[in-house]
């Protein structure tokens, strides 16, 4: 028999979102009062409230119907936001939803989609693929955009020749010069790398003889030979002279002269001086005499010197063609000779990234787990800061990450620290003081490892997808450990990833702070994020179709969530770029929300009954909303492009339909004084839904038995927005008692549904 005094049992809020149930018996979660066991097409708001996802408004279509293609933003400015589509071999821009016309080329096939990373410095994106030279898409105007490869100052190099046998010799310092190796050393792929060479240059001196000459009116200026100088000179002169003693020096080969040193002496001075150049330059001495004689010498100190040459043709595995970019020091051989660290032979940089006022790249092909850091302020030069090879604090920086296992570096993220994914570990590099190439330490954090999807940063954490399983995960510092440590946050919601991979994602942080991954077999799961208020809750996106690709743009005051949809339409298979409608929650009429898919919106200054240019929906049975009335007496089919409604009108949208559906957990409320209501026979006979702006929707205990949420039925037929805000008592349609008390809601009609709590009324017994 039924307990006399029914139960009200309420779930004020949803912030918990989706849990699998596997943990659908978890009572002693906190979280579990505030979940739900589906949320299907639905979106987890963190205020509290659940409400049926937007629809989509179709865009255009992509390049090609046959092959895949990604979404990626490129933010100009704080009010311009771009989207680019970036598909086989091509690029083409975006704005607001409108194609533009603009495409670009790009070496970037369909299969190199997934490797692109991406960093942007105001009007320049870099992308990095690991597998191209690194490029950069730069905005000159709306319709002048180019893509091209990175032209270096200097590229980084890789670690020096290991084989001290196989020296090299250049035929000549400069010009155009041949390269001879011990052993077999180039091929054609080497052709266009430059190769930087290292060799020890001894001492050298030139000197001067002057001598007074009392027949000549004009005196001569005497010069001495040049001199090669690396980085420390010395002068000394020697007698009894009037005159003055010049150290000129020339960064130009000997076109230009500009004076170094200058002494003078009335028969009582010889100067003994040395100093240091900051480049290699060329130097000499010239003295002029009044009288007496002086012999002035000139020396260089012995040094490393370091010369770059480029290679232009190879003869075979040991002798090559070489055009000198930087002098060398001599024709001797040598076994300290370096290759570019980014090559096709040695692979191109995976990622990038802005740090401390350095572009950083990770990792390549040779050197998986290296960090490179240009300059400080000079993001195309990664040498060091004084070609004669001495490092300052500007310098470029090369680190490597130390670990027992070789990981390939996938992203790096910038916060206060630099924090560097592998495919098995992240690591971080300090930001608390400035990098410098003998002040860097990478710290490992964590061993789990990353994924092809790009991690999002949220404020001072980043979410990142898992190497396996597709787990999702946050990471920030921590102060209690002095490390970074995080969650997993698919741990209540694993139905939602098991047996799938993600495979994109993409962040919106208005109005609602969700993160959405795109599974490998086309569903949209989303996230909304607001680990401040502990705020973490799943729900899934589906459409009559597969989802492909997800990228969030910024427009106005919103982001703008687009994505890439494959659809079957009209017997072909197609895809389009479709955006998810603004949010309209406060409005309270039906007709300015789109709550449909590939949904095309009119707009006529005098009502028409005929709507043409829907080629995109051709064939398809859409759903009409005209002025606010859902025109449900009928079937509509697309033909021809073109659709006849029943009656003129001046706002209509058109579209594919989609269900939202919401399913509770098993009732509980504690323990009562005969303990738990867990295993109890209960029966849910009616509710209360605390609504807000929503209009249809039907519930029941199960998914079979539903009953229709009966609203103002005249309301609709006077033409009034019949959206409706506050509390609406419900009857469940009888499932008899069990022992789970759930309620089930469905929404498959083109009007918004936002439920803030549900009060379940429970009686016990059966």
């Amino acid at each position: 028999m039924a307990e006399p005094n029914p139960f009200y049992a309420i779930q004020p809020a949803f912030t918990g979102g989706e849990i699998s149930r596997d943990v659908a018996s978890r009572v002693d979660l906190d979280k579990y009062q505030l979940s739900l066991l589906q949320a299907e097409n639905a979106v987890i708001r963190p205020y509290g409230a659940v409400r049926k996802r937007p629809g989509m408004i179709y865009c255009g279509m992509t390049k090609y119907a046959d092959k895949k293609c990604l979404l990626y933003h490129f933010d100009f400015s704080v009010d311009l936001s771009y989207m680019l589509e970036i598909g086989d071999q091509y690029i083409r821009i975006w704005r607001d939803g409108v194609y533009l016309g603009v495409e670009l080329a790009t070496p970037y096939t369909e299969n190199d989609l997934a490797k692109l990373r991406f960093v942007q410095s105001v009007d320049v994106l870099y992308i990095c693929s690991g597998n191209y030279p690194v490029k950069i898409l730069s905005r000159y105007s709306e319709t002048e955009w180019t893509f091209k490869t990175v032209g270096w100052t200097l590229q980084p190099f890789s670690d020096v020749n290991d084989d001290e046998d196989n020296k090299i010799t250049p035929s000549a310092t400069s010009g155009t010069i041949t390269l001879t190796a011990v052993k077999d050393t180039f091929d054609a792929a080497r052709i266009g790398e430059t190769m930087k060479i290292e060799q020890y240059c001894n001492s050298g001196t030139v000197s001067v003889n002057a001598n007074y000459q009392k027949d000549l009116d004009s005196q001569p200026t005497y010069t001495s030979r040049t001199l090669f100088v690396g980085k420390t000179w010395k002068v000394i002169t020697h007698g009894t002279w009037t005159g003055s003693v010049t150290v000129e020096l020339s960064k130009d080969g000997g076109m230009t002269w500009v004076e170094l040193r200058k002494y003078t002496s009335k028969d009582d001075y010889n100067p003994t001086e040395s100093g240091d150049v900051e480049e290699y330059s060329l130097l000499r001495v010239k003295v002029l005499l009044s009288s007496g004689s002086c012999n002035a010498d000139l020396s260089s100190f012995p040094y490393m010197h370091v010369g770059y040459a480029k290679i232009t043709a190879v003869t075979d595995a040991k002798t090559a063609t070489a055009s000198v970019k930087d002098t060398l020091g001599a024709v001797t051989p040598t076994a300290d000779w370096y290759w570019e660290a980014w090559s096709e032979t040695n692979g191109y940089p995976n990622c990038a990234a802005f740090f401390q006022d350095r572009l950083c790249f990770g990792g390549n092909y040779v050197y998986p787990q290296r960090v490179w850091m240009s300059k400080s302020g000079d993001y195309g030069n990664f040498g060091v800061d004084k070609e004669d090879g001495s490092v300052t604090d500007d310098s470029a920086v090369t680190a490597d990450l130390l670990s027992q296992k070789t990981y390939n570096i996938n992203h790096m993220d910038v916060g206060n620290d630099l924090i560097v994914f592998t495919d098995g570990s992240a690591w971080t590099i300090s930001g608390a003081q400035t990098v410098t190439p003998s002040n860097i330490t990478p710290r490992n954090q964590e061993n789990y490892g990353t994924n092809d999807v790009l991690p999002i940063r949220i404020g001072n954490r980043a979410v990142y997808v898992q190497r396996r399983g597709s787990i999702v995960r946050d990471i920030g510092y921590s102060y209690d450990t002095d490390s970074y440590v995080g969650i997993d946050l698919t741990i209540l919601a694993r139905h939602l990833i098991k047996g799938r991979r993600l495979v994109g994602s993409a962040y919106a942080q208005e109005p609602d702070s969700m993160i959405f991954f795109v599974t490998d077999d086309g569903e949209l799961i989303c996230l909304t994020y607001v680990i401040e208020q502990k705020v973490y809750g799943w729900s899934h996106f589906v459409t009559e179709g597969t989802f492909e690709s997800v990228v969030s743009v910024a427009s106005g005051n919103n982001d703008r969530v687009y994505a890439v949809v494959k659809r079957s339409i009209n017997g072909n298979t197609v895809r389009s770029i479709e955006c998810f409608d603004l949010d309209h929650s406060t409005s309270g009429s039906q007709q300015d929300y789109v709550m449909m898919d590939c949904a095309k919106v009119y707009a006529f200054d005098t009502a028409q009954t005929e709507l043409s240019g829907l080629e995109f929906l051709e064939g398809k049975d859409v759903e009409v909303m005209g002025d606010g009335y859902y025109f449900d007496e009928d079937t509509y089919v697309v033909t021809g492009g073109k659709l006849t409604l029943p009656q003129a009108c001046k706002r209509v949208t058109v579209g594919i339909p989609y269900t939202m559906k919401l399913e509770q957990c098993n009732v509980d409320f504690g323990s009562t004084s005969s303990g738990t209501v867990q295993g109890r026979m209960k029966d849910v006979s009616s509710a209360i839904l605390r609504l807000e702006n929503s209009f249809g929707g039907k519930i029941g205990p199960d998914e079979t038995h539903l009953n229709a949420v009966i609203y103002d039925p005249h309301r609709m037929e006077l033409g009034e927005d019949v959206l409706y805000t506050g509390d609406q008592k419900v009857t469940l349609a009888a499932g008899g008692f069990n022992t789970a008390g759930r309620t089930f809601i469905v929404h498959d009609t083109p009007y918004p549904f936002s439920l803030s709590a549900i009060i379940r009324l429970v009686t016990f017994g059966g």
